[in-house]
């Protein structure tokens, strides 16, 4: 696992180098579509809690997992239902009005197909927060280092969702599952919304 991931403190200060000041712009926009009838909430790989402590401030129920012990347990010393999961490992997620996952998708490109068949049976919303522009798709050393730094437990990953990648992707699975999605903005990150019945 790399050093990012091993302190939310430095994890926050390096994603807020990437992000050029504006880490937290990610959560504020997931947060701002969410409704008022959205009050479970189930976060996948959630890393930081400002969508928890946004719940909690509004009386939503949120339910977050993720692979790292250290960010799982800064998020249960400070009152989340969080727990300890390899989603690799699930057969199926809680009942939720909204599954959010933001900035892992790319880490389950080879299981895409499985983690889509989770968030759908979870969920009739799911929102995804992706970056699609990334240090880490450029080649050269700079690339692999980046690679290095984004090992989160399972090795280092040199893929990156770009735009077309991800829609394409989308594309796939809206006709296998029959949902539709939409782009909410985009940045250094792509927001989507997908919705079924």
């Amino acid at each position: 696992m790399s050093l990012i991931y091993k302190n939310i403190w430095f994890y926050r200060s390096i994603m807020n180098v990437l992000y050029l000041g504006k880490y937290t712009d990610r959560f504020r926009d997931i947060i701002e579509i969410l409704d008022q009838k959205d009050l479970t909430i189930v976060e996948l790989c959630f890393g930081d809690i400002y969508i928890a402590q946004h719940c909690k401030n509004t009386g939503k129920r949120w339910m977050g997992y993720d692979i790292n012990p250290s960010f799982v347990d800064f998020a249960v010393r400070k009152g989340y239902n969080a727990g300890i999961v390899d989603l690799f490992s699930l057969e199926s997620l809680p009942s939720a009005d909204v599954c959010i996952i933001a900035g892992s998708l790319y880490h389950f490109h080879h299981h895409i197909d499985a983690l889509m068949r989770l968030m759908l049976s979870s969920s009739k919303k799911i929102v995804i927060s992706e970056p699609i522009k990334n240090i880490t798709s450029t080649r050269g050393i700079v690339g692999s280092l980046a690679a290095c730094a984004s090992n989160a437990g399972k090795g280092n990953e040199n893929f990156r969702y770009t735009r077309g990648t991800l829609l394409n992707m989308l594309d796939l699975y809206r006709k296998r599952y029959n949902f539709n999605y939409t782009v909410i903005s985009e940045a250094k990150d792509l927001l989507l919304q997908i919705t079924h019945d």
